[in-house]
């Protein structure tokens, strides 16, 4: 009676666990097309600055942090590095002058994983692509920003990929995880909520690296 029992709640919870799995994939699926379809309606422009990734970049209010500046947000929640590949497109036939990259989190839990190769060269295709169809534009791969500690060793592992990446596609790589990270290699306490999304002070920790890319070295007396 006691094996059959935990044999029924574990039968329900699995139902249960699948059942709410389906719904969050229907949600994001959902938002994304939201997303997809406001950009169509209000697209790059000729010299933007275009913030690209997931819920880490969407969660900035960009033109905000840096007014007075042309720059767009397509950032996407739940987003993943094929994501990003897919929808490229859009976003080069813009022809902006600066195309910020920061995407791969989401490719890393177990219930969305994705392996470290199949991440670099997806990755990779999308650097590629843009430096076909937009070889004047300057491309900036941010590193992968650090989340739980647990994720420590495997997302350092990435930042050093990426960074032998940007080298090898002329892009210009920018560590971000350092100036986040506590001594654990886990997302600084202070700077979030959840051990992954970010509070205002990690988004101006953010800011305040790549500012002067963003704004160019004119802006800053030629410095």
């Amino acid at each position: 009676m006691t094996a059959l029992f935990f044999v029924v709640m574990f039968v329900t919870t699995f139902a249960m666990l699948a059942v709410t799995r389906l719904e969050v994939t229907r949600l994001i699926h959902q938002h994304h097309g939201q997303k997809v379809d406001f950009f169509k309606a209000h697209p790059v422009r000729p010299g933007d600055i275009v913030m690209v990734g997931d819920s880490l970049t969407d969660g900035a209010r960009w033109d905000e942090i840096f007014p007075g500046l042309p720059i767009k947000n397509r950032g996407i929640n739940a987003d993943t590095v094929e994501g990003v590949l897919e929808r490229l497109d859009k976003i080069i036939a813009g022809k902006p002058g600066k195309i910020f990259i920061l995407i791969g989190t989401n490719d890393l839990p177990w219930y969305d994983y994705r392996g470290d190769h199949f991440i670099l060269n997806t990755y990779e295709k999308i650097l590629n692509r843009i430096k076909v169809h937009l070889p004047d534009t300057q491309v900036y791969v941010q590193s992968l920003l650090p989340r739980q500690r647990r994720y420590a060793r495997r997302i350092r592992g990435l930042n050093a990929s990426l960074a032998e990446l940007a080298g090898k596609t002329q892009c210009e790589f920018i560590d971000l995880y350092p100036a986040l990270a506590d001594a654990n290699g886990a997302l600084r306490q202070e700077l979030t909520n959840g051990h992954l999304h970010l509070l205002g002070a990690g988004y101006r920790i953010w800011a305040e690296s790549i500012r002067e890319k963003v704004m160019g070295k004119e802006s800053f007396g030629g410095r």
